[in-house]
């Protein structure tokens, strides 16, 4: 009963907080948790400490900031999966799963204890998808439509171990829900037969940690490495079966197979991939501060998805057959560059730009899938930092995100199906940071 009463809070916590988010980085990870660091494609993250967006990214970090602060904001997302293709009579076939604008918030606490200890409090979505596509397109079997919301509660401590050395640590209790709809194959005795749409929706709550440390061995410049852990959801809800197709040969068993599909107990594992972070920031004058960032995304760890159920399909003589699917992905890891500029302009006014390159975790282009596309992406970033006065800082910044290289989907006999001539993404981030 207490299990279920802090899913519904969290629930509504991440409903309020995030409306249903949708990305565009590799698989379905959101490195955009900070608008601030948005401007320079991230580049410098954490160790930056123009924000305080290091509570997710470096925990280590928080002791750049004195006394207490807290940071608010969000980064708006609108894609651009435009597709094109041919359908089973050879005709022309357009389709893009973007689904409306969205919004990704984040939020931060960070409170000096005395002159060693920090604790903060990250409240992110740290990862996250939408993809719609019309019921009837013609590649609904890559997938009609999918949803991912993530709301990640994360508390940390960092303490300073000398005037070069700190590091800080921290737990995350993260709640997921999920929603998949595709057209699946259907099979008898292993051949395939026909085909159902089936859709999961399922929720979890699990938990991670994560750790960061950071050397500074001169006053302007500082380094910092980061991991936070894989987060396993054994997700639990309802997955629906319904809208039997059935080759002409098995046309008799479609009133039986019809009569025993419906919603059932549905079943499924996502795995959030752990990642390691190195960034690097150098104070060059009071003009201009260079920045960098490397990571990488254990992204192999998403090999599979399963989906079960408590569901079959009892054919009498020819047996029983359960009813769910697997997914495969064999995805890859991924990695993340980038590179980025401050420019402390006047007292109050700082742009910075940035960016970067970001390679996708599908390896074998035969396993894409309409609703996780992804492809190779560059990042080009801009942004301004405007202080209002001591205590108040306000922050915008835009990005364009475009997938390069390999976007072609191809069907179950290996042939090519289409081709995704835009995997594109345009970001606008704004945020407040207030210090008391």
């Amino acid at each position: 009963m207490q299990r279920a009463a802090f899913k519904v809070a969290l629930s509504a916590i991440a409903v309020a907080a995030a409306f249903a988010s949708t990305a565009h980085a590799a698989g379905f990870m959101l490195t955009e948790q900070s608008a601030g660091s948005l401007g320079r494609a991230y580049a410098g993250a954490g160790v930056d400490g123009t924000d305080l967006s290091g509570v997710y990214y470096n925990p280590a970090t928080m002791v750049l900031h004195k006394g207490t602060a807290i940071q608010m904001g969000f980064v708006g997302i609108g894609l651009n999966l435009d597709y094109v293709g041919e359908d089973a009579n050879g005709n022309e076939v357009t389709a893009n799963g973007r689904e409306k604008s969205q919004a990704i918030p984040h939020g931060y606490i960070v409170h000096q204890i005395n002159d060693k200890a920090w604790f903060g409090l990250a409240m992110t979505v740290p990862f996250g998808m939408g993809t719609d596509y019309d019921e009837g397109w013609a590649n609904s079997g890559h997938g009609i439509s999918a949803t991912i919301l993530t709301f990640d509660l994360n508390p940390n401590f960092a303490f300073k171990l000398s005037e070069k050395f700190s590091m800080g640590f921290g737990a995350s209790i993260q709640y997921a829900q999920a929603d998949l709809k595709k057209r699946s194959s259907f099979s008898l005795a292993g051949a395939p037969v026909g085909s159902m749409q089936s859709e999961i929706d399922a929720d979890s709550i699990a938990w991670g940690w994560n750790v960061g440390f950071m050397w500074s061995p001169t006053e302007n410049f500082r380094v910092g490495v980061s991991y936070r852990s894989q987060i396993k959801h054994d997700a639990e809800g309802d997955l629906t079966v319904e809208d039997l197709e059935l080759s002409d040969d098995y046309k008799q068993f479609t009133t039986l197979i019809a009569s025993q599909l419906g919603t059932f107990d549905g079943f499924a594992t996502v795995t959030a991939p752990a990642w390691a972070m190195a960034s690097v920031a150098w104070d060059v004058n009071d003009l201009v501060s260079l920045y960098g960032t490397f990571r990488w995304t254990d992204w192999s760890s998403f090999d599979k998805l399963e989906i079960t159920s408590n569901g079959e399909v009892n054919l009498g003589s020819m047996g029983k057959h359960p009813i769910g699917e697997t997914i495969t992905n064999k995805w890859r890891d991924t990695y993340l560059g980038s590179l980025g500029m401050d420019l402390r302009l006047t007292d109050w006014w700082t742009l910075r730009g940035g960016i970067a390159y970001e390679s996708s975790p599908i390896a074998n282009p035969h396993t894409r899938t309409a609703i996780i596309p992804d492809a190779d992406r560059w990042w080009f970033a801009i942004g301004s930092s405007f202080k209002w006065s001591d205590n108040f800082q306000t922050d915008v910044s835009f990005a364009h995100l475009h997938g390069v290289h390999e976007r072609n989907l191809y069907g179950a006999d290996g042939s090519k199906d289409g081709r995704f001539r835009k995997l594109d993404a345009y970001l606008l981030g704004a945020q407040m940071v207030y210090k008391f």
